[in-house]
C-alpha cells in the first residue's frame, strides 16, 4: 500500500507529539531522532525534511509551548465571571498548567546549551501573552480592583522580570527557593498594579489549592 503523503503542518504536529510522548517517557537527553521517528512512524529523511536537528525540534516545541499557553490564558479570560485580580490569577495558574504539562521541554531549555532558546520563548511569551493579562488588568482598573497608569508595560516588566528571575538555569535555585521567589513576584505585582495587599498571594494559593477564589477557605490559605 503506497504510503499517505500528508500536509507539511499535519507530519510537523505528528513528529512533535511523538517527540513530547517519548521525552515524557524518557527524558530529552536519552531520546534520539531514530527514535523519533519511528514513534512517528515515518523514515528517518522524512524527519530532516521538517527539522533540521533536535536542536531545531526544541526551538520549534517551545514556539508551539507559548502558543499554547497564550491560548490558555485567552481562553481562562474569555470564560471567567470571577473579579479581575482573581481572573489575573487563574490566568497565571493557567501558564503554569502549560509549563507543567511541558515539564521536559522546560527541563530540556534549563541546559546551558540551550540559553538563547529559553531566552526567545521567554521573549515570545512576553509578546504574546502580556496584552491579554493587561486587558484583565485594565478591567481591574475600571472597577477598582487595579491601579496602574500603563497596564501593557507594567505586566510585560513582571512577565519578564519573572522568566528571567525562575527560568533562568545559571540561579541554580532550588524547588523551594523557587517557591519563595514566587510568592515575591506576587507580592511585587500586588504593588506595581495597586491591588489589595494579599489578594493576588490568597487567590493564587487558593487556585494551588482547589479552592473557590476569595473564599472563606482561600482566606485560610494565606495565614
Amino acid at each position: 500500500m503506497p504510503r499517505t503523503s500528508k500536509p507539511a503542518d499535519v507530519r510537523s504536529a505528528e513528529i512533535l507529539n511523538a517527540a513530547v510522548g517519548l521525552f515524557r517517557q524518557h527524558g530529552v537527553g536519552a531520546v534520539s531522532i531514530d527514535q523519533i521517528a519511528r514513534e512517528a512512524g515515518i523514515a528517518k529523511g522524512t524527519f530532516y525534511l521538517h527539522f533540521q536537528s533536535m536542536r531545531d525540534l526544541l526551538a520549534r516545541m517551545a514556539e508551539a509551548t507559548v502558543t499554547a499557553m497564550a491560548e490558555n490564558v485567552e481562553r481562562v479570560i474569555a470564560t471567567s465571571e470571577s473579579s479581575p485580580y482573581e481572573t489575573l490569577v487563574l490566568a497565571l495558574a493557567a501558564l503554569k498548567a502549560v509549563e507543567a504539562d511541558h515539564a521536559p521541554l522546560a527541563q530540556a531549555l534549563d541546559h546551558p546549551d540551550n540559553v538563547d532558546l529559553q531566552e526567545r520563548a521567554n521573549i515570545a511569551l512576553v509578546l504574546k501573552v502580556g496584552p491579554l493579562l493587561a486587558s484583565v488588568i485594565e478591567r481591574g482598573c475600571k472597577t477598582g480592583d487595579f491601579a496602574v497608569e500603563d497596564p501593557l508595560s507594567t505586566i510585560q516588566f513582571i512577565l519578564a522580570g519573572q522568566a528571567f528571575l525562575l527560568g533562568n538555569p545559571r540561579f541554580g535555585w532550588s524547588q523551594d527557593e523557587r517557591s519563595v521567589r514566587l510568592m515575591a513576584t506576587l507580592r511585587l505585582t500586588e504593588r506595581a498594579l495597586g491591588a489589595r495587599p494579599g489578594s493576588l498571594v490568597s487567590a493564587f494559593l487558593a487556585v494551588l489549592a482547589g479552592a473557590a477564589p476569595g473564599s472563606a477557605e482561600a482566606g485560610s490559605l494565606q495565614s
